[in-house]
């Protein structure tokens, strides 16, 4: 049994598939760089890793309260809504309240 983390999980699962870190200098947002990467490609990827990857934005306190100002936080809400939109749909509100512990293993 492989054990992977959600983010590298969710980089290898999606198809097309995305390259986790790909920018090793900007370490802070990597995964705003995956959720871009994942909007940009048009990927495709199972609800299973879906909803608890987008839960993760959801779920922070900043979520309702964005700094639209900022270029990263703004593109960021974006792409969450796009991402979520993609197929299979997620609606975003249904992942209110949802634990994801991201640092922990996910089987498979």
């Amino acid at each position: 049994m492989m054990v992977k983390l959600l983010f590298q999980r969710v980089a290898d699962e999606a198809r097309p598939p995305a390259v986790l870190g790909r920018y090793p200098g900007m370490p802070d947002y990597f995964t705003e760089v995956l959720l871009d990467d994942l909007v940009e490609s048009g990927a495709w990827l199972d609800l299973e890793l879906k909803r608890p990857f987008l839960a993760l934005w959801v779920n922070d306190e900043d979520f309702d309260n964005p700094d639209w100002e900022d270029p990263i936080i703004g593109r960021t809400q974006k792409n969450v809504r796009k991402f979520a939109a993609m197929d299979p749909v997620v609606d975003l509100e249904s992942l209110r309240g949802m634990r994801v512990f991201h640092d922990e293993p996910y089987f498979r």
